[in-house]
């Protein structure tokens, strides 16, 4: 065992210096930037961290694709996993060990596409037996809608499961990934990735479905432990179903954090987030498809996301104390370009959030 032991704990170190080099090289390229190494003891007791703010399947040059974690004391709690977001963890000094829970607020892969590049890495980095981590999210959405581009017949990905929810998706990853797993388990004695994550869907409200997929709801709770209480409720997200937003009632510090997730202005949204210390909402910079080119269908945007001023509108009733902007597009704009817009509707504390950027509670 003391051999199994020391080849984990090589490899782990490897492994960390491989990717954390990956991230302070992609990191310099930024100009003004400077990276610094990883610093766990720099982070405060608690925060928010906005890993990646990036919008979108496309990537883009330098940026970290949508994710965010809460730390509680030594406690991670991570919402959503985009691309890189993963090398985004590392480089801040976090740790596969300390993380509590995960939640995904749908299954687009702008927000899954490293989920389980953590399992991956954790195998090399978790204490033999830990308790698997929890996985809050989708379940299957049980129907595909027609083409929103006039495609009598479009093409079906997977047709004996073409809807897949968050444990089936995570199945087949287990498939997918099974030779390196096995080859890995052999050679280097790491945690078999199946016994890492425990999936649990949400379920959702009577009167939803993929036809309808974000009618009026109560906000309903997802999970209570002795960090957290998290509850959630349905967005709007175009023909996404079911997409989750979620509120994170933190017990000490008493703070409360939502999370819009992809959501047009709503007023489920509202009534989660009402009240709430701290909202990160989603936007794009305008809603007009003319404005990127017309390169979506005409009623896309305004039924997947928010416009800078609706923000400013959602946040004029929510009142938090400070709103903080995060999957926004396009990225490059000046943040006071995003300012003019929210600020004709909430003259609020307002950050327009960049990646790795961390914020007290």
């Amino acid at each position: 065992m003391a051999a199994v032991s020391s080849r984990r704990s090589a490899l782990t170190a490897a492994g960390l210096a491989v990717v954390g080099a990956g991230v302070l090289a992609t990191s310099a390229c930024v100009p003004g930037e400077s990276p610094a190494p990883p610093n766990p003891a720099a982070l405060p007791e608690n925060a928010l961290i906005t890993l990646g703010v990036a919008a979108g399947p496309p990537p883009t040059p330098n940026k970290i694709g949508i994710s965010s974690v809460l730390k509680i004391g030594g406690d991670l709690y991570l919402i959503d996993c985009g691309l890189r977001s993963l090398n985004a963890f590392t480089n801040a000094g976090l740790q596969f060990n300390d993380l509590k829970a995960i939640f995904i607020t749908h299954l687009h892969t702008d927000h899954i596409v490293d989920y389980y590049s953590f399992f991956l890495s954790g195998g090399f980095q978790a204490p033999p037996g830990r308790a698997p981590i929890p996985v809050y999210g989708p379940g299957p959405a049980g129907g595909l809608p027609p083409s929103e581009i006039g495609n009598p017949n479009p093409a079906t990905v997977n047709p004996a499961n073409p809807t897949p929810g968050l444990a089936a998706t995570t199945e087949a990853l287990h498939q997918a990934f099974a030779y390196s797993s096995n080859i890995f388990i052999r050679d280097y004695g790491i945690d078999n990735v199946q016994d890492l994550a425990k999936v649990i869907e949400i379920p959702v409200p009577a009167g939803s479905d993929y036809r309808n997929t974000a009618p009026k709801v109560s906000p309903f709770p997802v999970v209570s432990d002795d960090n957290v209480s998290v509850t959630t409720t349905l967005v709007p997200h175009y023909d996404v179903y079911p997409a989750f937003a979620f509120r994170f009632d933190v017990k000490n510090p008493a703070v409360s954090i939502t999370f819009s997730g992809d959501t047009t202005k709503s007023d489920n949204l509202v009534a989660l987030a009402n009240g709430t210390d701290i909202l990160v909402h989603e936007a794009m910079f305008s809603l007009d498809t003319a404005y990127y080119g017309n390169v979506f269908p005409p009623d896309y945007l305004p039924k997947s996301h928010t416009s800078a001023e609706q923000v400013g509108e959602v946040a004029a009733v929510v009142k938090p104390k400070h709103l903080i902007l995060s999957h926004y597009a396009p990225d490059d704009l000046p943040d006071s370009q995003w300012l003019d817009k929210i600020n004709q509707n909430y003259s609020g504390r307002t950050t327009v959030a960049k990646d790795g950027q961390i914020f007290a509670l």
